[in-house]
């Protein structure tokens, strides 16, 4: 018999079938307490990892707060803190899943200094370009962020600012992201981007194991420096 009081199973077809804000909001809320538990450790998630370890690789002797875009209960925060990254801030658009995000700490306190609830659909109210460095793991997929909302996160970065973001390979392809970047890069809002694959499971587990994430990374362009030099990517 099913215990009527335990939560209805939620999974990546659920995630993948929202459509909009509401819809995202309503899946996290009832999602929040239980997703690390029943998603990242059951199906052995380990996507934020990787694109931690870019992120950090490409940040190291740099200072400044790097934010976490979609920074949902807060596992990508902890991962660089564990590399040396020590400021973060978190934006997402789930109250609840913020909550949980509040709570991580280790030896230094708090891992995230501060933590915004906003929707990515829309431009940023206070979008002042002060960040030193942007990641993004799981909230550019199926049924949420399209590539529109990479206009509205990267206001939020100082120029020079290092981008890690995680795209699923299938929307990658699926909205165009291909295209926008460059049309970032041609505008002079970035400098050339380079595209790494990493896969997001670890070994066959999951409902959907062959998922792959493609990591856009690139730096906010210096228009009063010229572009930046292309960073080194390894391919993983």
């Amino acid at each position: 018999m099913t215990d009527a009081r335990q939560p209805p199973e939620i999974g990546l077809d659920e995630a993948y079938g929202v459509e909009t804000p509401e819809d995202n909001r309503r899946l996290y809320a009832a999602w929040a307490d239980s997703y690390e538990a029943s998603f990242v450790a059951n199906k052995r998630y380990v996507y934020h990892r990787h694109v931690a370890d870019i992120l950090a690789e490409h940040f190291a002797g740099r200072s400044g707060v790097v934010l976490d875009v979609g920074c949902g209960t807060g596992i990508v925060g902890v991962e660089l803190r564990r590399r040396g990254v020590s400021q973060i801030d978190g934006i997402d658009i789930s109250p609840e899943m913020l909550r949980q995000a509040a709570k991580k700490t280790d030896a230094m306190g708090r891992v995230y200094r501060r933590l915004i609830e906003a929707d990515l659909t829309k431009p940023i109210a206070d979008a002042s370009g002060r960040y030193a460095g942007i990641i993004s793991v799981g909230t550019f997929t199926h049924g949420h962020l399209g590539p529109e909302a990479l206009s509205h996160a990267l206001p939020l970065a100082a120029p020079g600012a290092v981008c890690a973001i995680g795209i699923n390979s299938a929307h990658f392809a699926d909205r165009g992201f291909e295209r926008h970047l460059d049309e970032l890069h041609r505008s002079g809002k970035i400098g050339r981007y380079r595209l790494i694959d990493t896969l997001i499971y670890e070994g066959a587990a999951g409902d959907h194991p062959d998922d792959v994430g493609r990591v856009a990374v690139f730096t906010i362009r210096r228009n009063d420096v010229g572009e930046p030099p292309d960073a080194v990517i390894h391919h993983r």
